[in-house]
């Protein structure tokens, strides 16, 4: 009797750490860096292929076995968090790091052209690619009178198959993208939100955003309380790819999403870190979620076997019971 409240006690203190230990481990097991992995793009608009259209793929944080992301060098710099925690989150992170990107003129880790029935595979031929955090860009298409522009997208390779509980190494991805027929000009406005609550006193007196044209810095401006943290720019020309930039805040990490014609900047307060993302994705949505680490899967076979360990004793309790009896 003594013996079995004792192992029962065992199995709660097990149960007690798997809950409370801070391990870090992956559902699907360990990602093996030494495999090549592989992107495959489909760009269509329903049945219609968008062909001849460049991406360009940047590897902006390395991936250890584990699923932890580290910047690397060039994308280190900007006051990002990669640590994204959905969708949404994501598809901010792209489209920061695309205005990024174009200003600086940063080389990209590949590029390819959509072929024909609008597809194309990263690497391209004699190349490899090594484990990681991707940012996929692609250019401007014009397709008749309707101009396109594809969504940029942060894509891991490998991708986590949830369904299968696997890490994919050949990912495909569907680009989304908006599409509208070309105008003569376009209005864009740009639009300060602070995310700092108890930290108010330590916002700049005001900020400055860039405005690109092709990835170019057309203009800046000047934004604080006075003009309300926003700017509209009319009259600009139709023909052009606009984004918008800020330049690097202290304290702060960057969004930048686009609303309609506003770029919605969003500063919230703390410096940007290098640690582990917190959700998931699969290999048929690998521009969305990333895999999750964090997860506390080793002590699973241990309860299974205190589990097993208790039945045992405790059928042969019931014995000696009988016996007794």
């Amino acid at each position: 009797m003594k013996i079995f409240k004792k192992i029962k006690y065992l199995f709660w203190s097990v149960l007690m750490m798997a809950l409370l230990l801070p391990v870090r481990a992956s559902a699907a097991g360990s990602i093996d860096l030494n495999r090549d992995v592989r992107l495959t793009i489909s760009y269509q608009d329903g049945k219609t292929p968008l062909a001849d259209t460049t991406f360009y793929l940047y590897l902006v944080a390395e991936v250890d076995a584990y699923g932890e992301l580290t910047p690397v060098d060039t994308f280190r710099q900007y006051p990002v968090d990669i640590r994204g925690k959905n969708d949404d989150a994501w598809r901010a992170l792209a489209s920061t790091l695309e205005g990024y990107v174009l200003r600086d003129q940063i080389i990209p880790t590949d590029s390819q052209k959509t072929d024909e029935k609008g597809m194309l595979t990263f690497p391209s031929p004699q190349k490899k690619l090594k484990p990681g955090l991707y940012l996929v860009i692609g250019q401007r298409h014009t397709e008749g009178k309707l101009i396109y522009d594809a969504a940029p997208f942060m894509v891991l390779l490998p991708g986590l198959d949830e369904e299968a509980n696997d890490w994919v190494y050949d990912v495909t991805a569907s680009v989304k993208f908006d599409s509208e027929p070309v105008p003569d000009t376009v209005t864009r406005k740009a639009l300060k939100v602070w995310k700092d609550e108890g930290h108010e006193k330590e916002r700049p007196k005001e900020i400055t955003v860039q405005l690109l044209k092709d990835g170019k810095v057309y203009k800046t401006a000047v934004l604080n309380e006075e003009n309300n943290w926003r700017i509209t720019w009319d009259q600009l020309d139709g023909s052009c790819k606009w984004t918008v930039t800020e330049k690097n805040p202290t304290n702060y990490t960057v969004t930048v999403t686009q609303e309609g014609i506003t770029f919605v900047v969003t500063n919230s307060y703390g410096k940007p870190g290098s640690t582990t993302p917190g959700t998931s994705t699969t290999n048929k949505t690998p521009s969305g979620k990333l895999p999750q680490t964090g997860q506390l899967w080793w002590p699973v076979p241990v309860l299974l076997s205190v589990g097993l360990l208790l039945l045992v004793i405790g059928l042969i309790r019931r014995r000696g019971d009988r016996n007794e009896a």
